[in-house]
């Protein structure tokens, strides 16, 4: 094969990308003649050699080749738990059997590699990462690289993976995987909603990844760590690869530069040291309640400002600082960057025989239990403190002196629970005692002042008692809107200079917050309001504008114009889902605006939430409720306003000015992303454009005193006036040529388009003028805003996002690849035209289709999907599903299709009634039903006889039940539960006269432990 018979992303991105991972300091290992199962584990992709040679040199021991194999199957075993890889993360962590598996303190002494290629299967589905890297053995991150310009760009790698990480046939995969990267090897385009071009880096998950920019900050940092180039090494890989001739041509030479956009986060991310650092401080799991309500467990990887504000603020401490700003835009994690801060500079004082203690400081009530939750969902041990006495507890509270007591980590690698005072102090009382907590040499205390723009004075009791508690304590301030030359005195005077900033304008390119749609009131509405307010102050005589506010008269048609426009929005943007919040200009007003809401529509449900309404749980409880879906609009007056996080908050009804950073904080309630929404939207009756721009001036001026030239990539918050004429110019040269007018007509005209490029473009052209429908007409766009109504956008929207789940259902078939998860999603999508569209052929493609489908939900009732009878029944369904194209199928070649998915789904019925009455013996125990099915296939068996293979099984299940019934606990320590497995079944086996060797029980034990994990897991 000559070089230019290979893909371009071989030549010019994942070769060069190998490449530049040795001059970072990885080996490269050919896979030619690596043997599957003798040099690597296949169901893990741990190499033995480097995971033996690795640990050897992290721990200073000589590892055998059998202890090595035994941390294999312990590792293993552990990533088959349908856990996330959170057992294998905490292992990582820490230690397996005492022996550490990565040395984080010293990057050096692990061994990096890097692989092309390397097969990731599961049976006869597998796919292959482009490149893989390797820590001590372990395949810990990985990276699929791509040519400029890929069709459908960085946006079909993410569906390409969702699909596969969805099927749990690679889930050992995506618990051994810790950073995955994807890069088409091309910048960012800054103003695209979804990830075409660039390179992105994200934490594996089982379904959706999401996806994260990464901008390196430290420009020097990208050539700094590299070694020289080593000519004979760059020519063995391209040898190793089939492109030997490709090395010293001009395009090679461009391409292993190390400031390509792939190189460059290669380098960010997957540097020993940074790597090192990312897997040690970079990654936590995150456990919280979904919307409907049951537990949900996903992990999160660091974004990378957090990354640069954990280094900044290191250095500021390490110069002798003891305080400063970090000013981070609202939406953009603070609470998050917290907890890691945390996690980070407990190690590094600890470094210096240092004790840290982390205190979170709010001064509301509703944020300490915001604030505790979120540290809480990510295993940290939190306490909340809401008095003067209980904060001067904890300070007297020695961390030294309950070192004894095992409650805190003792080193750098004893990774017990983050420990987090949540202190609230609003309730502290200005006439308490003073606090004044013992000193020590050995303990640093660190105070997070989260929202350090409101009632941190200089002058204020809240500030100085805090100041005063502990003159030595560090004092990182966190905010999004810093005050600036503010009457009661200035952030960076109260609390030192900036840490590190991170600001809105690029908060919105990387898709952590949305841009704001301001939109002003219809004028037939400012008219009738115009009346009602002269009537009420010259006919009625009301004087006070708020009595004018509070009138009925003017309540009712406000309330009216809201759930008009509310349910409007949702029709419009294609979403019911969305929720809206009203601030009201009064308390008064807003207990109006709800009692009228309450009246107007019963099926519209509301809640109001004001400071002396109802009790704190029954405030808490709204939000809960808001944040899940049950509730459609908030009525508020000064609550919620700032730190309430509820992505589906979509429309924001200003009724009262707001004034400075307040203003700031109340907007950027809507910018949080959800669903595919590109704005949140502000509806402005109170005219805030002034207040508005007032403030960005005075924040644009301090980025020019702290930043200079830099400051000019700061933008409005809300979406100008000129880009809203150009997106809808756009919008209509786009539309132009289709009838949008006849939802039949425009249907014919979007299934000749066989480019989903051009798809994508009609997609978006209709998914923005949804979105800018409300303000086409005022910005001279009449055509648009009436040409066709938002019921009729919206049918059109569906038509065009059918033709590309059928282009992409057609794609999947052609592409013949296809793995049980993406049969599955085809299944979904699958909707059959065929050459006849008769009665006849109707009907039978009907039967076709239910037929499939009955084949496929029986085969997804199969207990042990590893049963080799099962996949080959499994096989032949993919078989069948191959070698026919359904679209093109006549009616008689149907009825053959229909009477194959029968025999088959029969054959799979038998089988599932067999492991039916297998799991009779069990109690209907699916682990144990997959634990003799193992046992049977696994040579040597323990015993050919069935009855004493269920005796066995059945004392260890009794066994083990009790155990896990008398501690859960026991379940978060896997060494320890497999011992307790690994002697219940020696016992099982003595009991029923049944010679053993150690070898037969350790794997079955190992097997019988992780099914207790995996059933954990899927409970939580």
């Amino acid at each position: 094969m000559g070089v230019g018979d290979h893909r371009p992303e071989d030549k010019y991105v994942k070769l060069p990308a190998v490449i530049h991972a040795t001059r970072l300091g990885y080996s490269y290992r050919s896979i030619k003649n690596s043997v599957a199962g003798i040099d690597f584990d296949t169901d893990t992709n741990i190499f033995y050699e480097d995971l033996r040679r690795g640990i050897s040199k992290v721990n200073g021991v000589a590892l055998s080749e059998s202890q090595t194999c035994h941390i294999a199957s312990i590792l293993r075993d552990m990533l088959s738990a349908n856990d996330l890889g959170r057992s294998f993360f905490k292992t990582l962590q820490t230690s397996v059997d005492g022996l550490k598996l990565v040395d984080f303190g010293n990057p050096a002494n692990n061994i990096f590699t890097v692989v092309t290629e390397l097969p990731y299967s599961s049976g006869d589905d597998s796919f292959r990462p482009d490149i893989t890297f390797f820590v001590n053995g372990m395949p810990l991150c990985f990276l699929e690289a791509k040519r400029q310009n890929n069709k459908d760009g960085i946006v079909a790698e993410r569906e390409r993976m969702y699909s596969r990480f969805s099927n749990p046939i690679y889930w050992r995969f995506v618990n051994i995987t810790q950073i995955m990267v994807f890069s088409n090897n091309m910048e960012y385009d800054n103003g695209s909603r979804q990830p075409l071009f660039g390179s992105y880096y994200a934490s594996s998950a089982y379904g959706a990844v999401s996806l994260n920019h990464f901008r390196e900050e430290d420009e020097g940092f990208l050539v700094a760590g590299l070694g020289p180039r080593d000519f004979e090494l760059e020519k063995k890989v391209l040898e190793d690869n089939g492109l030997g001739s490709f090395w010293g041509k001009p395009e090679f030479e461009s391409s292993i530069d190390p400031l390509t956009p792939t190189n460059r986060i290669i380098t960010s991310l997957f540097s020993p040291a940074r790597l090192t650092w990312m897997l040690r401080y970079g990654i936590c799991y995150v456990e919280k309640t979904n919307d409907s309500g049951a537990k949900e467990l996903r992990k999160h990887v660091m974004r990378y400002p957090q990354f640069f504000a954990n280094i900044a603020v290191e250095k500021r401490l390490a110069a002798g600082a003891d305080r400063g700003v970090i000013w981070h835009t609202q939406g953009s994690g603070k609470t998050a960057l917290a907890f890691f801060l945390s996690r980070y500079l407990t190690d590094w004082y600890q470094s210096k025989g240092v004790i840290a203690q982390f205190f979170f400081i709010v001064d509301r009530l509703d944020l300490a239990d915001q604030a505790a939750d979120e540290f809480r969902a990510r295993d940290a041990s939190v306490r909340v403190v809401n008095s003067r006495k209980e904060f001067g507890d904890c300070l007297r509270n020695d961390p030294a002196a309950r070192i004894a007591d095992g409650n805190v980590a003792t080193s750098r690698f004893d990774r017990r629970a983050t420990e987090i005072t949540v202190v609230n102090i609003q309730k502290f009382s200005d006439d308490a005692m003073a606090i004044e907590p013992p000193y020590s040499l050995n303990v640093q205390r660190i105070f997070f002042l989260d929202e350090a723009h409101r009632d941190y004075r200089p002058g204020g009791s809240f500030l100085a008692s805090l100041m005063r508690s502990d003159e030595h304590a560090v004092k990182i301030a966190l905010t999004g809107t810093p005050l600036i030359s503010h009457k009661s005195g200035n952030t960076r005077d109260v609390f030192g200079p900036y840490i590190h900033r991170y600001f809105y304008n690029r908060s919105i390119d990387d898709g952590y917050t949305l841009r704001l749609m301001r939109e002003g009131v219809k004028s037939t509405f400012k008219i009738r309001m115009q009346e009602v307010v002269k009537e009420l102050r010259e006919i009625k005589g009301v004087t006070s504008w708020n009595e004018v506010f509070e009138h009925d008269n003017y309540v009712k048609p406000l309330v009216n114009y809201i759930v008009d426009d509310y349910m409007d929005a949702q029709v419009r943007l294609g979403d019911e889902s969305i929720g809206a919040m009203v601030v009201a200009s009064s308390a008064k007003q807003a207990r109006k605006i709800y009692a009228e809401l309450q009246e107007l529509d019963p099926d519209l449900s509301s809640a109001l939430v004001l400071h002396d309404e109802g009790s704190k749980e029954e405030r808490r409880g709204i939000q809960i409720e808001f944040k899940r879906g049950g509730i459609d609009i908030l009525v508020v007056y000064n609550m919620l306003l700032t730190g309430f996080d509820a992505p589906r908050l979509k429309r924001l009804y200003l009724c009262r000015k707001i004034r400075e950073h307040n203003l700031l904080q109340c907007l950027t309630r809507v910018n949080r992303p959800y669903h595919d929404h590109a704005f949140g939207y502000v509806i402005d009756f109170a005219d805030i454009r002034e207040e508005y721009d007032r403030t960005n001036q005075a924040y644009l001026r301090e980025l020019e005193e702290e930043l200079g030239d830099f400051a000019t990539y700061y933008d409005s918050l809300f979406m100008t006036p000129e880009e809203i004429e150009t997106d809808l110019a756009k919008v209509k040269d786009s539309l132009f040529l289709y009838s949008t007018d006849n939802v039949v007509e425009f249907q014919k005209q979007v299934n000749a388009i066989q480019e989903k490029s051009a798809l994508y473009e009609l997609r978006d052209a209709l998914t923005r003028y949804r979105e800018l429908k409300n303000v086409a007409s005022m910005h001279g766009f009449e055509s648009l805003y009436q040409g066709f109504d938002v019921y009729n956008a919206a049918e059109l929207l569906r038509e065009v996002q059918h033709r590309i789940d059928a282009v992409n259902a057609r794609e999947a078939l052609a592409r013949k690849d296809l793995s049980t998860g993406a049969i599955n999603v085809l299944l979904a999508q699958l909707e059959f035209s065929f050459k006849k569209q008769g009665e006849r052929e109707l009907k039978v493609a009907t039967e076709l289709e239910d037929v499939m489908r009955d084949a496929y939900r029986e085969a997804s009732r199969v207990i042990d999907a590893d049963d080799p009878e099962f996949i080959n029944l499994l096989d032949e369904l993919k078989k069948r599903m191959r070698e026919r194209n359904v679209e093109e199928m006549t009616s008689e070649e149907m009825a053959i299709s229909i009477d194959e998915y029968r025999a088959l789904k029969k054959r799979i019925s038998e089988y599932r009634q067999r492991e039916a009455l297998l799991a009779e013996k069990y109690h209907n125990d699916p682990k144990f039903v997959r634990a003799h099915k193992k046992a049977e296939r696994t040579p040597p068996p323990i015993t050919t006889s069935t009855s004493k293979l269920v005796g066995i099984l059945a004392g260890v299940k009794e066994n083990a039940d009790a155990l896990v019934a008398r501690n859960a606990n026991i379940l978060g320590n896997p060494p320890y539960f497999l011992r307790q497995v690994e002697s219940m079944l020696a016992d099982a086996c003595d009991n029923q006269g049944v010679d053993y060797d150690v070898d037969q029980v350790t794997s079955l034990a190992s097997f019988i432990a992780g099914q207790y994990e995996q059933e954990k897991g899927k409970a939580a």
